[in-house]
């Protein structure tokens, strides 16, 4: 993050405001006063289709708080409607505004500190999120059964076909069958029944997609997944583009600035592919000081007053 270009943006606001981001692989808080961004503990993971009392634990991480206002961006939470009543709920209990979102929102505002880009997030899942200053694109996230290409997952779920293919003497690759069968401590027989009974337990698969990485230099087998989930990635961002676009004219802008945020994109590989493609640069800020910016940006705009202060 860069601190300077945050204190700029945020450095001349009163108030104390709270930014959590939820994830597939767990939860983080700040608080942004005076431009400081501040660490509170982490919390469990959560999503908004796979976690069942995803409500009361938003709700234990806001209380230990002291606040002005709070944003809560949250993967799965695709009906703005169910946003704004758990939004008003928690905002209900903790005595202070708190408004709810799905997390690329809030990651594409830490991406470019509030300002108008299109972010590719790549952890659990993958997604899409685009503002233009004026209109908004989702693209993905449609979860890990109907979507969620070049994500962890995607990578832990193609690197257990290509050792299945590779015990099926039809491919795949003798090294990542190895490194499938020792990182999860299971035969294939034994993981394929883990996975069909218990899909939601998603970390079964996204445990190798780091395990893959490291194999790239390696096996060819798994560079190949690396950079055809790259290429996912990249095509959520150009749909995010082309969803945004508007007519030529004379003295038109350029494509929005693409950001890339989450684990994945750790992996030197993808990273680079996905540079290549998109022309893509790193976050400025995560996507928890994202929910922070925005915690002020709702409230100022909702509130003709402007800030109110912090609750006692």
């Amino acid at each position: 993050m860069r601190a300077g270009d945050l204190h700029t943006v945020a450095g001349g606001w009163p108030g104390r405001f709270l930014g959590v981001d939820a994830g597939g692989s767990g939860t983080r808080a700040v608080l942004l006063e005076g431009g400081t961004v501040t660490e509170l503990p982490p919390g469990p993971p959560m999503n908004a289709w796979l976690t069942g009392d995803f409500a009361r634990l938003l709700e234990e991480i806001v209380r230990a708080a002291d606040f002005t206002a709070a944003c809560i961006g949250v993967p799965g939470l695709s009906e703005p409607a169910r946003a704004r009543e758990l939004g008003e709920l928690l905002t209900a209990r903790t005595g202070a505004p708190v408004y709810v979102t799905w997390d690329g929102e809030t990651a594409r505002a830490g991406a470019f500190l509030g300002g108008p880009g299109v972010v590719v997030i790549a952890g659990t899942g993958s997604a899409a999120y685009g503002w233009d200053g004026e209109r908004s694109v989702r693209v993905g996230g449609h979860g890990f059964l109907l979507g969620d290409e070049g994500s962890a997952y995607w990578i832990g779920r193609a690197a257990v076909r290509a050792a299945l293919r590779w015990e099926d003497r039809m491919g795949g690759s003798e090294l990542l069958h190895r490194a499938v069968t020792e990182t999860t401590g299971s035969g294939l027989t034994d993981l394929i029944g883990q996975v069909h009974t218990h899909p939601a337990e998603r970390q079964r698969l996204t445990v190798l997609a780091p395990v893959v990485a490291s194999l790239a230099s390696d096996d060819a087998e798994a560079r190949r997944i690396l950079l055809r989930a790259a290429e996912h990635l990249a095509e959520l961002a150009g749909g995010a583009r082309r969803g945004l676009a508007r007519p030529a004219t004379a003295g038109a802008p350029s494509a929005l600035p693409a950001a890339g945020v989450g684990g994945v994109f750790s992996a030197p590989v993808i990273w680079e592919r996905f540079a290549e493609l998109t022309g893509a640069a790193r976050p400025l800020a995560p996507a928890s000081v994202g929910a922070a910016l925005l915690a002020r940006q709702l409230l100022t705009t909702q509130l003709p007053n402007g800030p109110v202060q912090a609750r006692a």
